[in-house]
């Protein structure tokens, strides 16, 4: 059985493959090429480079298994040194890990480098604090939003005990542990960081849409431990996909929302859906004009929307309604104040942002209208969501709706939603509601389920627009 080697030098983040005959080179190119999701008749690109035989680490157990399925023995040579500085860190005994998290950090240490795909509201931040406490070295944590730049801080403090560095929002202050912005890194170069740091954790590592700032910024970070934290991972491999998988490496653990609903980790879910009769149909061919007639400013629509906010508040939810654009968010609070419910809006332009939070937690605003709490931003105390702003972005979707899904006593987490008549929008309704079948599984509503069945039969006969 012919070997092949697979060096990886030390202080690089690429493969070198050695000792292959001129055919394997070509059938690893293929192997590690993707089509970018702008149509089929987009040229395929490779992750592997022909020139220097090279390919990003993270794709190591892809290859090895494709060459052995392919009768190779394969020897990875793994030239790189641990690098960093003792942390000494002192975990808070008030974050006592679950059964599921601790399997989580044990694979993590045993692999070394993978995604950790846990739900939202299952802890993932503590899982990841807990590799780095248990790894004791210096860590870099990636995030992209200033929100999750200093919740991540916040909880390094709490949970560790160490002095966060901050690098993002205007500010470069290096730390043991260091909580970074992508943007900030890519902007200024990670080359400017002064610390030597042995662990790489991306947090919402599932965003393909920032494939290319991952790749970008993963390939030229050397270390070993090099991790992706992720409440909803890619279930299929499509387009560049696969450039978070060559940064990060695969998915290494998985836990369903369904079983932690099981284990009242998680709320049990109540789904319902809000439909109205629109007296105002669109002619519009182009989307951006499509939806702000539709969706935006749909009086019937918003009116139906807002219904709902009072009806759950009045039954003491903590609502959140989803929207997309700043204007839409202002309809709904306006129209919210107009009956009396007091209400907020919530965006990356807000300058009170941390206010308006606050007040929400405590219970003194009943209704958050937002555009922003789709990642990362935590508030518990939110039991009932509208997802108001449509799309058809499952990845979206499950991270909204995820926020309600904490336990509550005595309540069900509400999820609602808006079936639009207009057929593309039908489309992005029953799209979102695929997207929480297969991610509730069993607890996915059975009445709904059915209306989904009926609605994916009415997709297939869609209707021209008058």
């Amino acid at each position: 059985m012919p070997m092949i080697v697979l060096r990886i030098p030390d202080g690089s983040a690429l493969v070198r493959i050695e000792k292959a005959d001129p055919q394997l080179y070509f059938k690893i190119y293929e192997l590690l090429s993707y089509r970018r999701d702008f149509g089929k008749w987009d040229k395929p690109e490779s992750l592997y480079d022909p020139y220097e035989k090279t390919f990003p680490v993270g794709l190591v157990p892809r290859v090895k298994k494709f060459l052995n399925s392919k009768g190779y023995r394969v020897r990875v040579k793994d030239e790189r040194r641990v690098r960093g500085v003792k942390l000494n860190s002192t975990w808070n005994e008030a974050y006592s890990l679950r059964k599921y998290q601790e399997r989580a950090v044990r694979k993590a240490l045993k692999e070394k480098m993978g995604v950790l795909a846990l739900p939202v509201g299952s802890g993932k931040t503590v899982v990841g604090l807990r590799i780095i406490h248990e790894i004791d070295l210096s860590a870099l944590i990636v995030v992209h939003t200033k929100e999750l730049l200093y919740q991540w801080a916040d909880k390094v403090r709490e949970v560790l005990g160490i002095e966060p560095g901050i690098v993002g929002d205007n500010r470069w202050e290096e730390g043991a542990v260091t909580v970074a912005m992508i943007q900030t890194l890519l902007s200024r170069g990670a080359d400017k960081l002064q610390n030597e740091y042995a662990v790489l954790m991306f947090d919402e590592c599932h965003r393909t849409s920032a494939a290319e700032k991952f790749y970008q910024l993963g390939l030229s970070l050397p270390q070993v431990y090099r991790f992706g934290l992720s409440a909803t991972p890619w279930r299929r491999v499509r387009g560049e996909e696969i450039k978070i998988e060559a940064v990060v490496g695969p998915t290494i653990f998985e836990v369903r929302a369904e079983d932690l609903i099981k284990e009242k980790f998680l709320a049990k879910p109540r789904f319902e859906v809000i439909t109205y009769e629109s007296s105002m149909p669109s002619f519009s061919e182009r989307y951006k004009e499509l939806y702000e007639d539709l969706v935006m400013n749909n009086d019937e629509r918003n009116l139906a929307v807002v219904e709902k906010a009072i009806e759950l508040a009045k039954k003491g939810h903590r609502v959140l309604i989803d929207v997309k654009r700043i204007e839409h968010g202002k309809i709904l609070k306006k129209m919210l104040e107009e009956r009396g419910i007091k209400a907020e809006f919530l965006s990356s332009k807000s300058q009170n942002r941390w206010e308006i939070l606050e007040a929400f937690k405590n219970g003194e605003i009943p209704v958050l209208i937002s555009t922003l709490l789709k990642e990362g931003v935590d508030i518990p105390e939110i039991s009932a969501i509208i997802l108001a702003g449509g799309g058809k972005s499952d990845i979206m979707t499950i991270q909204t709706i995820g926020r309600a899904l904490r336990p509550k006593k005595g309540m069900k987490a509400v999820i609602v939603d808006v079936q639009d008549d207009d057929p593309l929008l039908f489309t992005h309704f029953i799209e979102r509601q695929k997207a929480l079948k297969q991610y509730y599984g069993k607890y996915y509503d059975r009445e709904m389920e059915s209306k989904l069945d009926e609605g994916i039969s009415k997709k297939r006969r869609p209707r021209k627009r008058p």
